[in-house]
C-alpha cells in the first residue's frame, strides 16, 4: 500500500517514536523511508531582550547542519539494520509544517510520519504544535506517534547529561523539545 514514507526526524523521545514506528510501517509494505529534518530558523536578537548566547547566522548554520547531520545518519542506520531503504533530506523554511508538507509533495510520499507531543490546548498555544498545522497542509494521510512514558525519562535523563558537558552555542539552542509542564 505505501511504497514511500517521509518520517519526521528531530532530537528526542516524540521524534524517536516517530522513527521507530514508520520504519516498522515501512518494513511491513517494504517502503523506501525519506528521513526528513527541517533545519530551525536563525532568530535575531532583540536589542532590549537579553540573549543567552551570542550567536552569528553562520554560527547558527554550522550547529543546526552538524545536528541535523547526525540525527539523519543515526535514523538511516537504524533503517539499514532492519532491512529498510532509506534515505534523508534537510529542509528549511521559517514554517517547518509547509517545509515538510512541500518535501512529501515533492518527493512523492505516500505516508508522513510524525511525532507528538500529546500536548492540551494551553500547552499547544504556550509551545505550538507542528501536528496541527500538519493536518490541513497534508495531502497525504498521517500517522501521528507518541513516547512511550519510559522513553520521555530516558530521553531527559540524557539531555540533562548532555548538556553539562556541550559547547555553549551548542547547549543553549532549542533542538530538543522541552519537556511538558508538571
Amino acid at each position: 500500500m505505501y511504497q514511500r514514507i517521509l518520517i519526521v526526524v528531530d532530537e528526542g523521545p516524540v521524534a524517536q517514536a516517530a522513527v521507530d514506528e514508520g520504519l516498522a510501517v515501512a518494513k511491513v509494505h517494504q517502503a523506501h523511508v525519506l528521513f526528513f529534518h527541517v533545519l530551525p530558523s536563525y532568530v535575531m536578537p532583540v536589542a532590549d531582550a537579553p540573549s543567552l548566547v551570542l550567536m552569528s547566522p553562520e554560527q547558527h548554520r554550522l550547529a543546526v547542519e552538524s545536528v541535523a547531520t547526525r540525527l539523519l545518519a543515526v535514523a538511516t542506520g537504524a533503517a539499514q539494520q532492519q532491512g529498510v531503504d532509506s534515505s534523508s533530506a534537510i529542509g528549511s523554511d521559517a514554517d517547518a509544517a509547509e517545509c515538510i508538507a512541500k518535501a512529501v509533495t515533492e518527493r512523492d510520499c505516500d505516508l508522513l510520519v510524525v511525532g507528538s507531543h500529546g500536548r492540551n490546548v494551553l500547552q499547544r498555544l504556550i509551545f505550538g504544535s507542528l501536528v496541527v498545522r500538519l493536518i490541513p497542509l497534508a495531502t497525504v494521510p498521517m500517522l501521528v506517534c507518541k513516547p512511550h512514558e519510559d522513553a520521555v525519562v530516558t530521553a531527559r535523563e540524557r539531555v540533562d547529561d548532555s548538556t553539562a558537558t556541550a559547547p555553549p552555542a551548542v547547549a543553549a539552542t532549542p533542538f530538543i523539545d522541552p519537556p511538558p509542564p508538571g
